[in-house]
């Protein structure tokens, strides 16, 4: 099968994959819910946070063989067929949506340091959204040049970091509001090549199962209790 759906979920977070799962039923995709690091190779979220999701993504295209493989969060279920999420992958090579944020204000000084990017310039690019959303097409060569930086930069160290700048740990510049680990990594690659978001809430919405909205969604996000 062409299409993929991965996700990683330990804890609580279970719950939300089985609904994520049940969501999928009948769809032309199959689904891997792993529910723990050593089922994909990935060192322990402690140690390397959220270096599941390269991971996830590595074992989806090389061991697994599929081609558009979209990630998404253990809160994310579906209300609608994905299908054409996986059209959009296959004729744009990837999908990721807009966040509204700047990289200058969650990526720490380690990550831009690696990168190259100063702190001027990482406040003029703008972050994907939700980095529980996100597909890649092994047929494109942009989202894999995207995939092997992202991947390496997880082996790196680079998606360590505090979720806030208490004390100036992640910089001592006052416009760093702390890092956000695999998104804020991910989106300054995606703005070193160039590549384009989706606007927000397109095809992925934060809602309760009863809030209204846009026509063209087709996921859903919500805690998990």
């Amino acid at each position: 099968m062409t299409n993929a759906i991965i996700n990683v979920a330990t804890g609580r977070h279970i719950k939300g994959q089985n609904r994520l799962a049940k969501s999928l039923r009948g769809m032309n995709c199959r689904f891997y819910g792993y529910n723990a690091e050593s089922d994909i190779g990935a060192p322990q979220h402690e140690r390397q946070p959220y270096a599941f999701k390269t991971h996830a993504f590595r074992k989806a295209f090389s061991v697994h063989r599929h081609i558009n493989v979209l990630w998404v969060d253990a809160s994310v279920y579906a209300i609608k067929d994905v299908q054409p999420i996986f059209d959009h992958i296959e004729k744009h090579g990837y999908i990721m949506q807009e966040a509204g944020h700047m990289c200058g204000r969650w990526t720490n000084d380690k990550a831009l340091e690696y990168f190259g990017v100063t702190r001027d310039e990482a406040m003029t690019m703008s972050m994907y959204g939700n980095a529980g959303f996100l597909g890649l097409s092994i047929k494109s060569p942009k989202a894999m040049d995207f995939f092997n930086r992202w991947h390496q930069a997880s082996t790196g160290g680079l998606f360590r970091g505090a979720w806030t700048n208490e004390k100036g740990g992640e910089s001592p510049d006052p416009r760093c509001d702390g890092h956000r680990h695999d998104m804020s990594c991910g989106s300054v690659i995606a703005n070193q090549l160039q590549m384009d978001y989706q606007s927000g809430n397109e095809w992925l919405a934060y809602a309760s199962p009863s809030d209204p909205v846009n026509e063209s969604i087709i996921l859903k996000a919500q805690g998990i209790c």
